[in-house]
């Protein structure tokens, strides 16, 4: 049975939450059919907006909607929502506004077209104070950080994909807000991945040590911040060096913000793997991961670099 898209999780758990809560409205920049927002508008249509291809107008108009009382979900595609309102978002950060951010389309999204790719938008919203930054790695992490989210004050970020991951947790997963989730054990070299770098440090772990036979532990993020140091630096303070796997760009991402970590607290010989300073491209999404290195091979080649430097 194939695995849902993470959007229409998204879109039927704002259905179910908007039935319990009156004060929760969306507001959507006439992507609904994508975001899968439609859901909401069609069980609510009088807690909808459609605000055009305005993503500015979207993030002001939630700003009024927060101060009003309401809980303002914005969405569209992630590199729009992030780039073209990003002065705005900044605005509801300031004040600590309760407005909830969530994206669809983030990292590589395939045949949308290559102004599509959201590649910066982590660099982006980390930045900002007073922002929590999400990201769910299969559909039931997303429950778990939407049933955080929405029982929690403040404005929250949460990037979701295109499409479908497959499942890495089980129904006993628990999400706790900045404490690393470890997926696999070892004791060799650590893989740190976030989202779809998750999936790929768990598949290619499971292949590499057994060629290189070594132990590889492998650690996901869903929490790019806050990131809790001492759990983390707990983790990976046993181990001989770190990959860290996101589907992002490799500067000022979340390599550059877990680099800071581990160089002030334990420091450890790393390597990084995501998008090399480039902009996405168009095309089949597999191919494209395949062509940007996100893959097994450019990872069991960083870990054999970091075996030669200890």
């Amino acid at each position: 049975m194939p695995e849902t898209d993470l959007r229409d999780t998204f879109g039927n758990f704002l259905v179910d939450m908007g039935k319990v809560n009156n004060n929760i409205v969306v507001l959507d920049a006439d992507l609904s059919s994508s975001t899968r927002t439609f859901k909401f508008a069609k069980e609510f249509p009088d807690r909808f907006f459609n605000m055009g291809v305005a993503e500015q107008n979207m993030v002001g108009t939630a700003l009024g909607l927060a101060i009003s009382g309401k809980i303002p979900v914005v969405s569209g595609f992630s590199i729009f929502t992030t780039g073209r309102a990003w002065e705005f978002i900044r605005f509801a950060c300031h004040d600590n506004l309760n407005i909830k951010i969530i994206t669809t389309h983030g990292g590589i999204v395939g045949k949308d077209g290559s102004t599509h790719n959201a590649l910066e938008d982590l660099s982006l919203m980390s930045t900002l104070p007073n922002l929590t930054v999400l990201i769910p790695s299969d559909n039931i992490e997303l429950i778990k950080i939407l049933e955080y989210t929405f029982n929690k004050d403040g404005p929250i970020y949460i990037r979701l994909p295109r499409g479908a991951f497959p499942t890495i947790h089980d129904e006993n997963y628990q999400f706790s807000i900045g404490k690393p989730d470890i997926l696999k054990e070892g004791d060799d070299i650590c893989l740190i991945g976030t989202g779809y770098g998750s999936i790929l440090a768990l598949e290619s772990a499971l292949e590499i040590q057994k060629t290189l036979k070594i132990s590889i532990k492998v650690i996901n993020l869903p929490s790019i911040k806050p990131i809790k140091k001492n759990k983390l630096i707990n983790e990976i303070k046993n181990t001989k060096g770190v990959v860290v796997i996101e589907e992002h760009n490799i500067y000022c991402g979340v390599g550059s913000i877990l680099a800071r970590i581990i160089s002030e607290n334990n420091p450890l010989p790393m390597k990084f793997i995501g998008i090399d300073n480039s902009f996405g491209e168009s095309g089949i999404r597999e191919l494209l991961l395949n062509a940007y290195s996100l893959n097994v091979k450019n990872i069991k080649e960083k870990i054999i670099e970091l075996i030669k430097i200890n």
